[in-house]
């Protein structure tokens, strides 16, 4: 029987690419912001240490697309997808933004090729990863709040077909202290659900009208989550994506600003973008970074006031859905997690990890 190595239709190894670092931003992107060193700068989030590297070690992490498989073992499958990918969305958008032979809109193919990098872009970073962890605390938490010990007594004897008294005591415990715990599931969790969320992303972009705005100085910064949705008149009571924003940003570079809008637009595909363009495209990238702005070694200081944590999910609702006495609205703000990599471990489940305060 063949391996499945042997299987997998892309060439090469995919085993290759566990233990290596994995770039959460493609690093053939971050080159278009390096000076002639090959030089980009970082500015963190929050707090704004601005900081000098090169594209070959900035958004990287070690294994960070290493998944581990139903045998037990790290699979390097999705690094090497990932690699496939950027590498045809390289070649796309170099046809656009070459200097002498840029041409624009691009053709079918290079469409759904440049496409297929921004749906992935989207779903592949901390950010989502973060966002899976949060909510999935959050549910769970909810799940076990409030229970009593009658609850909890009928909860056992579902799932372990008993309740002694040490169970229900050392479940009314954990229920006390539901603060001191967070559940964590699996990166795996976060690397199967990138290929379904990606597909259905990619499906709303190909519908979309392609634009370009091109600026007279390479002006346009981006971050470490750099697709960003626009809506012009946003419900205050809603939120909205993909399926509803009126543009998609993404910066090609720092003088070109890729737009896909749901409506056409009486202007030029190709079109001179002006500089209060370019203030709030870089404003929607430092309000969307995660935790890294990038930009040119040249281009001045990013406003320290916009480097504040935003949050990773908010849920607006009137107020007896979400706390008897509480606000009109619920956010979390989640930072990245310490221990977000690992090894050896399974799949399957969700893990509670103690944490102390």
């Amino acid at each position: 029987m063949a391996s499945d190595v042997e299987k997998w239709p892309i060439p090469g190894n995919p085993n290759y690419f566990v233990g290596a670092r994995h770039h959460t931003v493609p690093r053939f992107y971050l080159e278009y912001w390096a000076d002639a060193g090959g030089h980009i700068d970082v500015v963190e989030k929050p707090g704004g240490r601005r900081y000098r590297t090169v594209p070959k070690t900035a958004s990287a992490e070690t294994d960070f697309y290493t998944f581990i498989d139903s045998d037990g073992n790290p699979a390097g499958h999705m690094e090497q997808a990932l690699g496939v990918i950027e590498a045809d969305a390289s070649a796309a958008i170099s046809r656009i933004t070459h200097p002498v032979f840029g041409q624009f809109p691009p053709p079918p193919d290079d469409r759904y090729t440049i496409a297929t990098l921004i749906a992935f872009q989207k779903v592949r970073g901390k950010r989502q990863r973060r966002e899976i962890e949060t909510q999935t605390d959050f549910y769970m938490k909810s799940q076990y709040s409030g229970l009593d010990s009658e609850a909890i007594k009928s909860l056992l004897e579902r799932r372990v077909g008993e309740a002694n008294t040490e169970q229900i005591a050392e479940m009314e415990e954990f229920v006390a202290n539901l603060h001191e715990y967070e559940f964590v599931p699996d990166p795996n969790e976060h690397i199967r659900m990138m290929g379904k969320l990606a597909e259905r992303i990619l499906q709303h972009l190909m519908r979309r009208h392609w634009y370009l705005g091109v600026f007279e100085k390479p002006i346009l910064i981006t971050c470490d989550e750099p697709v960003m949705l626009h809506k012009e008149n946003p419900s205050p009571i809603r939120g909205y994506g993909f399926l509803d924003a009126d543009e998609v940003w993404f910066p090609l570079n720092p003088s070109m600003l890729l737009i896909l809008a749901l409506e056409p637009h009486p202007i030029p595909v190709r079109f001179p973008a002006s500089a209060s363009t370019a203030e709030t495209v870089n404003a929607y990238a430092t309000h969307n970074a995660y935790q890294n702005i990038f930009l040119h070694p040249k281009q001045p200081d990013v406003d320290a006031e916009r480097l504040v944590n935003t949050p990773l999910y908010q849920v607006t609702a009137p107020v007896n859905m979400i706390l008897p006495d509480g606000p009109t609205s619920h956010s979390r703000t989640g930072r990245p997690r310490d221990d977000a990599n690992r090894s050896g471990s399974s799949g399957e489940g969700i893990k509670g990890n103690t944490r102390s305060g």
